[in-house]
């Protein structure tokens, strides 16, 4: 295992001068053997150090019959939060349980024969946008789970004892109605496979006109087949964008058009499931460690947070996740002083020290220590400002003004200082270009926390002495 991770190690230091073949090879290598040779977390490392390579080298995949099984609502997957069902959402431990009822319901000798399919079936090439044998092989598959599936759900609605047979069987309520929203989408899996194509690769950015009105038509088909719920294609649609809420308008505009669920309307149901993604999101939160996290990912996380709120309350849609919203706020606060602000003085004073003089040797490693405390000062003004533009968003606006305020008290004098030992002759020992650089960090720091003019005039005073310096 020790060799393992130390490979892994090495692979990801080099990740991407490997070349494109040995890359598809190692992930089908590592694909194969999960739970034969690899353990499934060892080989979700190994997949999770190649994550970044595969996103831009399209390796084909290994393919399975679950893997085709699970492509409808692929999308709709989350890691498990608390155990409890979220609205247009299928957990990820529900996977292995639902996925292993399903196999042992089908006819088995149809399984076989899938499966001999795939192994004669050719991969794609390296780089392709999608894999062709998933639609082909995948419409049997999910034609037959969905009517197989749809005769033990609708005796479960009607019988409590077989309902209740079923949740034993799967080991959960949550897995229960995992399968059910499975089963819904794989009775919707044609247009959906549609309205893939009209789409860009996920994650969805902007929609153009032809996407929404793809979108718009899509729907509506769907709605006149008779094939399956509407409201599957929303969460589809929610699913792979990137900015859920610009979707609004186009299910709003699509008025009482039925989605088959809970009598809600396509602007509902769209609002519910953006509900449920803002109440994971702030969920999430609440599990951060500012201990182990950078101050500029902390500036990120509020900015992300302030923007959803506004994005909720913009649409009226803030009540519901009211209580995770508050909560997450708070957390927001903390991590804020903990993470961000505190230490931040200390940061700015080790950017603004400066040597005297230097060991003879020792010129290469000062210079480097001068580079990385000021990077690192840098890197948390950047974060104070980001923080700074939303702090009113989660009460830390006083926060931020006050140390803001501080620390451009401390950078002004700091400059300061080191103006007055340049004039007493203190940076004679590290030259002139040396002391111009001292000169610019801590002009860059004070424009960075005070502006421009405050940054202008220690430049223009600094440069001054600088040149009166012994050459």
């Amino acid at each position: 295992m020790t060799d393992l991770a130390s490979e892994l190690r090495d692979i990801e230091r080099k990740l991407f001068e490997i070349p494109d073949e040995k890359v598809a090879q190692l992930t089908l290598l590592i694909e194969r053997s999960r739970a034969v040779v690899l353990s499934a977390a060892l080989a979700d490392a190994a997949l999770g150090t190649l994550r970044p390579r595969l996103a831009k080298t399209r390796p084909p995949r290994h393919l399975t019959l679950q893997r085709i099984f699970c492509h409808p609502f692929e999308d709709l997957l989350i890691l498990p939060e608390d155990g409890d069902k979220q609205f247009g959402r299928i957990s990820r431990a529900s996977l292995a349980p639902c996925w292993e009822f399903v196999v042992q319901s089908l006819d088995q000798a149809s399984v076989k024969e899938l499966e001999a399919s795939i192994r004669t079936s050719a991969a794609p090439a390296i780089g392709a946008s999608a894999d062709p044998r998933i639609p082909k092989l995948g419409i049997t598959l999910w034609n037959i789970a969905a009517r197989r599936l749809r005769e033990d759900v609708s005796q479960a609605d009607s019988d409590p004892a077989h309902r209740a047979a079923l949740v034993a069987r799967l080991g959960s309520e949550t897995a229960y109605l995992d399968l059910v929203d499975m089963m819904c989408m794989l009775e919707v899996s044609a247009a959906l496979e549609t309205l893939r194509d009209e789409l860009s690769p996920k994650p969805v950015g902007r929609l153009l006109e032809a996407q929404i009105e793809a979108i718009k038509e899509g729907y509506t088909a769907l709605c006149t087949s008779g094939a399956g719920l509407p409201g599957y294609m929303i969460a589809f649609i929610l699913a792979r964008m990137s900015d859920p809420f610009q979707a609004l308008p186009i299910f709003d505009s699509l008025g009482d058009m039925p989605t088959g669920i809970a009598d809600l309307k396509p602007g509902q149901y769209a609002r519910r499931m953006i509900a449920g993604d803002s109440k994971r999101f702030f969920k999430s939160i609440g599990r951060a460690d500012a201990g182990k996290m950078e101050a500029g990912n902390i500036a990120g996380m509020v900015d992300d947070f302030v923007v959803m709120i506004g994005r909720l309350k913009a649409d009226g849609m803030a009540e519901g996740p009211q209580p995770e919203m508050d909560a997450a706020g708070g957390k927001l606060r903390d991590m804020v002083r903990t993470g961000v602000l505190s230490g931040a003085d200390a940061k700015v004073l080790d950017a603004l020290a400066t040597p005297t003089a230097i060991e003879p040797g020792q010129e290469a490693a000062v210079k480097e220590a001068i580079f990385n405390a000021k990077l690192q000062a840098e890197d948390r003004v950047y974060a104070i400002q980001k923080v700074a533009k939303v702090a009113s968003g989660i009460g830390a606006d006083k926060d931020v003004g006050d140390t803001l305020k501080q620390l451009g008290g401390q950078i002004e004098q700091g400059g300061g200082s080191l103006v007055a030992d340049i004039k007493a002759g203190k940076l004679n020992g590290i030259g002139k270009d040396a002391a111009k650089q001292q000169l610019y960090g801590a002009v860059r720091m004070l424009e960075l926390v005070s502006g421009g003019s405050a940054a202008g005039k220690l430049m223009k005073d600094g440069l001054a002495a600088i040149e009166k310096m012994p050459a």
